[in-house]
């Protein structure tokens, strides 16, 4: 059975951070998840032509990519340099929902390689809309709902920066760089691993619907990443209110 983190909350998860055990297991497991999933993205490499302009061309691009920097997200979050993670974690979402768009067999997706290959910025909103017409509003809604959280990690809100500052004395704020360590919150780095363990778990069926990869390619990765057995929860589970 695979680390608690996997399918976790990031509001449970900030509440309830020293589940340290768990984490680490995630760490090997998606570190282990996406060396997979790169390595069997290697059968194109030396395939497709520089000039070419083919929907396989572009699926290849843009998932290789997603693969390598979520795996690199897992790599600096071990190093608890969460700053970055952040701002990735919205380009891991635009680069899937772009993907569903290309992939969607319309007009539209014609239309959006087409300015890819011209080196257009695709609005995240332009694949909401499609969403919205082939899954409902409510889908769409969820999807802009999640993408306009995590743009307030790159757009560095206060709540967003909050998460780099603890607390001395008197309640006197102290950013994580000050001293020789890092005096990161053990709560910023367990909600961002259940971020990732979630557009990790996307991604990876992302590859599947492009057809990058079959299903039981992805879920023989799946077997070889997750571990047999489930490091227990330490602490007894709670979950305050906290605003987002």
């Amino acid at each position: 059975m695979p680390s608690i983190v996997w399918g976790r909350h990031p509001q449970e998860a900030y509440d309830n951070p020293y589940e340290y055990e768990a984490q680490k297991q995630f760490m090997r497991e998606c570190k282990k998840l996406f060396a997979e999933l790169i390595a069997k993205m290697g059968r194109y490499t030396l395939k497709y032509h520089r000039d070419e302009r083919t929907l396989e061309k572009a699926t290849w691009l843009l998932t290789i990519d997603l693969f390598s920097s979520l795996s690199d997200c897992a790599h600096l979050l071990e190093e608890k340099r969460h700053r970055p993670v952040a701002r990735v974690f919205r380009d891991a979402v635009e680069t899937i929902d772009l993907l569903r768009v290309l992939h969607s067999g319309t007009p539209k997706a014609e239309s959006t390689l087409f300015k890819w290959y011209e080196n257009q910025t695709i609005a995240h909103s332009d694949s909401r809309k499609y969403i919205q017409e082939v899954e409902g509003e409510q889908a769409a809604l969820h999807r802009r709902t999640f993408y306009n959280e995590l743009s307030k990690f790159t757009h560095r809100t206060y709540r967003a920066l909050t998460d780099s500052v603890s607390l001395g004395r008197g309640d006197l704020m102290v950013h994580d760089s000050h001293g020789s360590g890092y005096l990161v919150l053990p709560q910023t780095i367990a909600a961002y691993m259940a971020v990732l363990a979630d557009i990790s778990i996307q991604a990876a069926e992302s590859a599947v619907t492009t057809s990058s990869l079959t299903m039981d390619e992805i879920q023989s990765i799946w077997n070889v990443a997750l571990e047999s057995h489930t490091v227990p929860r330490r602490f007894v589970m709670s979950v305050p209110f906290r605003d987002v």
